[in-house]
Order: structure tokens, then C-alpha cells, then sequence
């Protein structure tokens, strides 16, 4: 992979809605097994240096961000966070990482078969130290039995009559071809759903156009020197137009790259690309209930989706990316619902990372032109 096409890939994206690693994407979809020729002819440690319990494994920057996240520290917790520094041993929490890592594994190995199952955030849970004594604040009354006057828990619908609940109040499974402006913006929502919502910008807007169709999905996005950033998906394929012409990728996670082209697609809702689903409960979004459902696609991917309780629209729906130690989630929060015709669409999708500095997005609809006429040439990369 060229260096002009990293700078081609990671500008289109981070413009839209990514700040992409094309290193990541090449080293999903090029996985292979200890021994192997690929995993031979490349550093064991992907070029970080000084990698010893994550040897010869992949992805390291996601499980970085999970250790991360599940501690609730920054980077320089246990890396001396300077360019060049990152691979010293100078701090006792590097160390301390190291034998907690082995420690999980051997958990797993020897209680879960295997599986992942415990993780770093199963006992730190937002803490440098794990939390280790349960909370006195509960809402149980009798600790022993149900009270006769407490509540029983709520009866949930069936994930049959959420799902089409939500069809109802959105008609999102028919949403025809569309042309779209969106406003962008990279930051951190803080106090989503408050009166205090604000947020934190780590760049400038832009504006971009976007043209979709089902899996389909081109964007032009309008660069301050004047010059345009273009990358779209055919629906098997995805394009990135750079300086050196058109680079098509096809490893890495091209599911998430589509939903990030295409936003409409965070929206649709089919319980037959599920094998299971199941209603797990009700939760407060952004102060509203909702209906949380867990499902397990047919292709082995897992997401949670939120469904308000009052009206059926989609609230929150997170991926869960399977890294070395944990899942990472790619979580996108649906807003201010308008309407288009007979569609109902969310006007804001802010998506969240546990590395939002570099992923984290907001976008905004500012027009939807639904019905537009599309060919099959809006989503081919242009003719140079």
C-alpha cells in the first residue's frame, strides 16, 4: 500500500466520518495464523516495538483503547506518551498490564474453554483498580424475597413487535434512493440529550454530498483549499479517489465502512439478517426508556439496538468489533427525528468510539432529497 493511497484513504475518511487506520483494515482482512507465510514475511510486533504478551497478534491499537477505556485512563498511564517512547518499560504499570493480560488469558483458557469471556473491564470497570466491593445503594428492598407490594418486572414485546414498531413510525424499510447534505463535524458529544449538550470540536465542519441507494453510498466532500475528497461503494466494492487516481479496498471490515459512506444505513432494521434476537430489557437513553435488543447476525457480528419505548424510533444502536481482549463497540446515537414524505429519518448521527479522539464524528442532515434519480455511475468512481 502506497503512501499516497494511506494519505488518500485516511483524509476521505477522517473528512467523513472515520480518521480510519488503513493499516487496521489491511490487517483484518489479511489475518493469518502463527507460521504462516503472510504472518512471517511481517514484524511480529505490526512495527510497534517492544510488544511481548500481544506478540504476532493484530489490531493492537483497538486493544490498546480497550485497556484504555475499561481503566478509564489516558495513554500515558503506562507508556511514556512521546513519539518514540511508547515501546519503554520505564513505568510499573506497563509491567503491571503485561501480567493481568496472561493472567485473563489463563482464566479464560482454563474456566471458559477458551472463549473471551473475562475481560480487563469485567473487575476494573472504569478504574485504575478493579472494583471489588458492590455498591450499598441498590433497589432491592428485601434482599430476600419479593415484596408483595414491588413492582414485577415490566413484560417485554417480542423483538418481532419492536422491529415492526419501528418500521411503522419510520417506514425506514423502504426508503428510496437518496441525495443528501450533511454538516460534519469531528468532536466529542458531551451531555448528549441535556440542556448542556455542547460539543467538543477537534476539527473544522465540512460539508459534504452524498448520493445512496440501498448498500450503495458516494460522497463529495468539499475540502477548504478549494479541492474535493471522494470515496463511494458499489455495494461489493469500495473506491477511494486520490491523487494518483482511483485505490479500491478490499480487506478490512467493509461493513463499517459502508455504514460510514453511507449513513441511511444505521437505519435499517431486518430481523432476517439475524439469526437470534432477543429483547433484554428496558433502559434510559438520553433520559427516555427504551427497549434494548440483543442480536447475532448471520454473519457472526453482535449489536445492541435501543428502541424508544413511547413512539418505536431507533435511539442507539451499537456494533461490537471482537479485539484481542475484549469487544470494541462502534456506537451511533440517533436524534431529532424529522420527516421526509412518509420517511421518518434522524437528523443528527453522532458515532462514538472507545478512541473518539480519532474516530469520534457528528453529522447533521441538512437536506434529503428523497426519490432522487441515481444510475449505476453515481457510485462508480469518476473517470480521470
Amino acid at each position: 500500500m502506497s503512501i499516497e493511497f494511506r494519505f488518500a484513504v485516511c483524509l476521505s475518511f477522517s473528512l467523513l466520518a472515520c480518521w480510519v487506520w488503513t493499516d487496521r483494515f489491511e490487517a483484518r482482512g489479511q489475518e493469518k495464523k502463527p507460521g504462516s507465510a503472510a504472518a512471517a514475511a511481517k514484524p511480529a510486533d505490526d512495527g510497534f516495538g517492544n510488544v511481548q504478551v500481544l506478540k504476532g497478534e493484530r489490531d493492537l491499537l483497538p486493544t490498546m483503547h480497550f485497556i484504555r477505556a475499561s481503566l478509564g485512563v489516558r495513554c500515558d498511564y503506562c507508556h511514556v506518551a512521546e513519539n518514540g517512547k511508547y515501546r519503554l518499560d520505564d513505568k510499573p504499570a506497563k509491567i503491571r498490564a503485561r501480567e493481568h493480560i496472561v493472567m485473563t488469558r489463563q482464566i479464560n483458557e482454563v474456566a471458559y474453554g477458551g472463549k473471551l469471556i473475562v475481560t480487563c473491564n469485567t473487575c476494573h470497570r472504569g478504574s485504575p483498580k478493579p472494583v471489588a466491593i458492590p455498591s450499598i445503594i441498590t433497589d432491592v428492598v428485601n434482599t430476600t424475597r419479593r415484596e408483595p407490594f414491588e413492582p414485577p418486572p415490566p413484560a417485554l414485546p417480542s423483538p418481532e413487535e419492536i422491529f415492526a414498531k419501528y418500521e411503522a413510525a419510520t417506514h425506514t424499510g423502504t426508503i428510496p434512493p437518496a441525495r443528501l447534505e450533511l454538516e460534519v463535524l469531528r468532536g466529542k458529544l458531551i451531555d448528549g440529550g441535556t440542556p448542556a449538550a455542547r460539543m467538543i470540536p477537534r476539527a473544522d465542519k465540512t460539508l459534504v454530498e452524498a448520493v445512496v441507494d440501498g448498500d450503495r453510498g458516494a460522497t463529495t466532500t468539499r475540502l477548504s483549499n478549494g479541492q474535493t475528497a471522494r470515496v463511494g461503494s458499489t455495494g461489493d466494492r469500495i473506491w477511494v479517489l486520490g491523487a494518483n487516481g482511483t485505490q479500491w479496498i478490499s480487506t478490512g471490515d467493509l461493513a463499517q465502512i459502508r455504514r460510514r459512506i453511507n449513513p441511511l444505513l444505521i437505519l435499517r432494521v431486518r430481523i432476517s439478517d439475524y439469526a437470534s434476537v432477543a429483547a433484554a430489557g428496558i433502559e434510559k437513553i438520553d433520559g427516555a426508556e427504551a427497549y434494548a435488543v440483543t442480536a447475532n447476525a448471520k454473519d457472526g457480528s453482535v449489536e445492541t439496538l435501543w428502541f424508544a419505548k413511547a413512539n418505536g424510533l431507533l435511539l442507539r444502536r451499537t456494533f461490537y468489533h471482537p479485539t484481542l481482549l475484549g469487544p470494541e463497540p462502534e456506537q451511533y446515537d440517533l436524534s431529532e427525528y424529522k420527516t421526509y414524505g412518509n420517511v421518518r429519518l434522524p437528523t443528527v448521527i453522532n458515532a462514538s468510539y472507545l478512541d473518539d479522539q480519532h474516530l469520534g464524528i457528528l453529522k447533521r442532515l441538512l437536506k434529503v432529497q428523497l426519490g432522487a434519480p441515481v444510475t449505476n455511475t453515481d457510485f462508480e468512481p469518476p473517470a480521470r
